[in-house]
């Protein structure tokens, strides 16, 4: 439970929910304090206005008792009454010694005066209203407030308009506390669809990591999280290729070194058991099978240096032309016998730093992967051409070409498009391997395009060179 809890407080849906929470109440906080204070202020001023009126009509009340005809308190008490049913206001009557005489709230007073009151409003700062009364000896009128203030107030006021903006506060208060609450939650399941993808890729990587390699993240939508979708896939589909190319490796390693294994192995029994004779013969097909394991390996422990970095070269200056000759003239006998015909075009002024000894393992692997490829009365041509910043060696044969979908893979280790295994065909597999990273030690570059039953063209691009053109 601990572990979940944990789990949630550092997940990343729950970090983005908090951040847009906390912006989301510091705004609603701001505006809730502002919207506040404007509604203090313009209360107020409703409030002065609201009171600048009642006392206009209080005004107008004394008014109608001062200049109409002569009324006695009672009657003044009525109109009182009346109003006060009108204005909900509470008022009451004094006389001259501030004895209470009349109170609105309790109906006609008891006692009575047949004098003729004389009132005059007067405004105060505070907004309420004072009598003055010009004949001492007659009754006054005073107004009640809700609290003691220091002035004498005409009438106590209705509810104050204050109360009426606190209620409306306290509603938006109300409403802003659903709304952040709604917020975080519509936060958080925007948060946990958006950052699905990213979910899915932490998930589907602990597989990966466990060597199952054929999971995938279904991809939807666009933006920068369905790229990152696009790449996991993609890397997935990789890792899945290298794990099966590893696996075919395994298979084609032990496949290679079973064959010579076994042969050696049966020859040294029949041998043991008398079978087998040791004479020239035998000894020439023991020799065969152990250069054969030992091409193997050397390839191997090539391709694993070249890989690494740690292949060590002896650069040195040497002529191309004379070096391709010197190539050709060692498959002399295979192209004689498919009478082939090898042709050498390359300039003799154009001298290549490179290593030899690797030059010529490149240049004599690709040769008789173009003699196996080439029919009988074949050609295979050498041509050079200069760029700007490089040489690029061209080997041509009009062969049988390579199928357009197998050309991406051809550098691959133990990839050979005769799946047959016909060793006649065809040797181990590591040869391009090892070509290309010999190539791309020498800083070059390696580009096949080929055909099917037109032939092959091999570029290889060779960064230093000199030529006395």
């Amino acid at each position: 439970m601990k572990n979940n809890f944990l789990k949630l407080f550092n997940s990343l849906v729950f970090k983005i929910t908090v951040s847009f929470s906390v912006v989301l109440v510091g705004t609603l906080l701001s505006l809730g304090v502002y919207l506040q204070h404007v509604a203090k202020i313009e209360s107020e001023n409703i409030q002065n206005e609201y009171n600048q009126l009642k006392a206009e009509r209080i005004q107008r009340l004394l008014d109608s008792i001062t200049k109409g005809q002569t009324m006695n308190l009672r009657d003044v008490q009525r109109k009182l009454i009346d109003y006060s049913k009108i204005s909900g206001a509470n008022i009451k009557l004094y006389d001259e010694n501030n004895m209470e005489v009349f109170d609105t709230s309790k109906g006609l007073s008891i006692k009575d005066s047949r004098r003729n009151p004389i009132f005059k409003v007067i405004p105060t700062s505070l907004g309420g209203m004072v009598v003055e009364v010009n004949q001492p000896q007659l009754v006054s009128i005073q107004a009640i407030s809700a609290s003691d203030t220091q002035e004498d107030q005409l009438i106590q006021t209705d509810p104050p308009i204050s109360n009426i903006v606190n209620q409306v506060v306290k509603s938006i208060a109300i409403i802003g506390i659903l709304s952040i609450m709604a917020s975080i939650v519509i936060i958080w399941i925007i948060s946990r669809k958006t950052l699905n993808p990213i979910t899915n890729i932490v998930n589907t990587s602990k597989y990966l990591s466990k060597g199952d390699f054929t999971k995938r993240i279904d991809q939807s939508g666009s933006g920068e999280l369905s790229e990152i979708v696009t790449a996991f896939n993609y890397m997935a589909s990789e890792l899945q290729k290298l794990d099966e190319q590893r696996k075919i490796m395994i298979a084609d390693i032990a496949h290679e070194l079973r064959t010579p294994m076994t042969n050696l192995k049966g020859y040294i029994e029949g041998w043991s058991d008398g079978i087998i004779k040791p004479d020239n013969e035998t000894l020439q097909i023991l020799d065969y099978q152990v250069n054969t394991l030992s091409k193997i390996i050397d390839d191997l422990s090539t391709l694993s240096l070249a890989e690494s970095g740690m292949l060590s070269l002896n650069i040195s200056d040497f002529v191309l032309n004379n070096k391709i000759s010197e190539i050709i003239n060692n498959f002399k006998l295979r192209s004689k016998s498919k009478n082939i015909n090898i042709i050498n075009n390359i300039n003799s002024n154009i001298t290549i730093n490179y290593d030899p000894q690797r030059f010529t393992q490149i240049v004599t692997n690709i040769l008789n992967n173009s003699i196996l490829a080439t029919d009988d009365g074949g050609q295979i041509t050498f041509n050079s051409s200069i760029g700007k910043k490089n040489l690029i060696l061209e080997i041509v044969d009009n062969g049988t070409g390579i199928p357009k979908d197998e050309l991406p893979y051809i550098f691959d280790r133990f990839y050979r498009t005769d799946k047959s295994r016909n060793r006649q065909s065809g040797g181990s597999g590591l040869g391009l391997s090892i070509v290309k990273y010999l190539i791309e030690s020498h800083n070059g570059t390696i580009t096949i395009n080929s055909e099917l039953s037109k032939g092959t063209e091999v570029l290889i691009s060779i960064k230093t060179f000199n030529t006395n053109l």
